[in-house]
């Protein structure tokens, strides 16, 4: 089961792109400000929030980033993972990114998954469980990596 857990975790991540405290507003404390990375009709809408950008170290940035499904990358993203009764009401996804600007790597910290209401489908921490991974060049977190690493 925590394998099935972790495998549709990387599901996600993969769909996504790439240290917040929670989803519901931003690090400052106040509304989200999503900025649009990508758009593919259809299918999905990538947003990241810029309040919500953290730099805990010199050369470090911490990203939130929202992943909204549309009919096409609900379906995609339902028929990988298996159809999974429980992600039925899937609407958003919302992954927390640390990023070594120099390094050019990242690597996810949390990820929680929501229904149309809001409601928190599955949640997981993964701060200090993920290893480093480069960030593909012209992905969606490399657009991001440009923009906040200056």
């Amino acid at each position: 089961m925590i394998l099935r857990q972790f495998m549709a975790v990387m599901v996600f991540s993969l769909l996504a792109g790439g240290m917040m405290p929670g989803f519901t507003g931003s690090a400052r404390g106040g509304e989200p400000e999503w900025a649009e990375v990508d758009s593919i009709p259809d299918h999905s809408t990538f947003t990241y929030d810029k309040s919500a950008v953290a730099r805990p170290a010199p050369g470090m940035v911490g990203v939130l980033t929202r992943l909204v499904y549309l009919p096409e990358g609900k379906a995609e993203t339902l028929e990988l993972l298996g159809n999974a009764r429980k992600y039925e009401g899937l609407a958003v996804s919302f992954f927390s990114y640390d990023i070594d600007c120099k390094g050019v790597k990242s690597r996810l910290t949390r990820v929680v998954h929501r229904d149309g209401e809001g409601k928190a489908i599955a949640e997981f921490d993964l701060a200090g469980k993920t290893e480093w991974e480069d960030i593909p060049p012209d992905s969606r977190l490399d657009m991001i990596r440009e923009v906040e690493c200056k």
